[in-house]
């Protein structure tokens, strides 16, 4: 187990949580006004938090020692799954008392948009590798702020996930199906070669 944690550099991951705390924390509901195809439609800082979380978690499930974890005897996808599981309940649980102790209704999206994130980038994990992996949670957040709105009233189409209000239950639903379906692939080999 000490190796595992030595080898999944734990430390960093832990360091991006606080990073993500820090950030939902002081974003509040702040709003920021961001380029728009659809329309001028000022969004909540707070949705970049999760993508902090997102490149640590990344960071730390791309730091293994592939020889030894396929020859050990070890439950090594097993801690993995609960490394995601736990990493994603813990920025819930932060993202809900910064929304209960500071009052601010834009923390609550955090830890459901990081389960969303999570959920996204293993999914890509088992498809394109780790490599790209990294880079699918920033695209997604990038390109739904680009084409996410709805004309000229600033609405957000549902199928956006992260720019749905903190209330809305179709996205909670779809942010804890994607972090299922990410969590059961992230055991297994990706379906291209890494290059590693």
């Amino acid at each position: 187990m000490r190796l595992w944690l030595k080898t999944r550099r734990i430390s960093v991951l832990a360091a991006t949580l606080v990073a993500y705390a820090a950030l939902t924390a002081t974003a509040g509901d702040t709003l920021v006004d961001l380029p728009s195809l659809g329309s001028d439609s000022a969004r909540p800082l707070v949705l970049f938090a999760p993508l902090l979380a997102c490149a640590g978690l990344a960071l730390t499930l791309d730091s293994r020692l592939p020889a030894a974890e396929s020859s050990g005897s070890r439950p090594v996808a097993r801690l993995d799954q609960a490394l995601v599981l736990t990493t994603v309940l813990t920025t819930v649980a932060v993202a809900y008392a910064v929304t209960v102790l500071l009052d601010t209704q834009s923390a609550n999206i955090a830890g459901r948009n990081t389960a969303f994130l999570v959920g996204l980038m293993l999914c890509a994990r088992r498809i394109a590798g780790h490599q790209v992996a990294a880079v699918v949670p920033v695209a997604w957040v990038i390109t739904m702020m680009l084409i996410g709105n709805t004309g000229g009233n600033g609405q957000a189409h549902p199928w956006t996930v992260i720019l749905m209000p903190p209330d809305h239950t179709l996205a909670a639903l779809a942010a804890t199906a994607m972090l299922a379906l990410g969590t059961v692939s992230a055991p297994a080999a990706p379906m291209i070669r890494d290059a590693s």
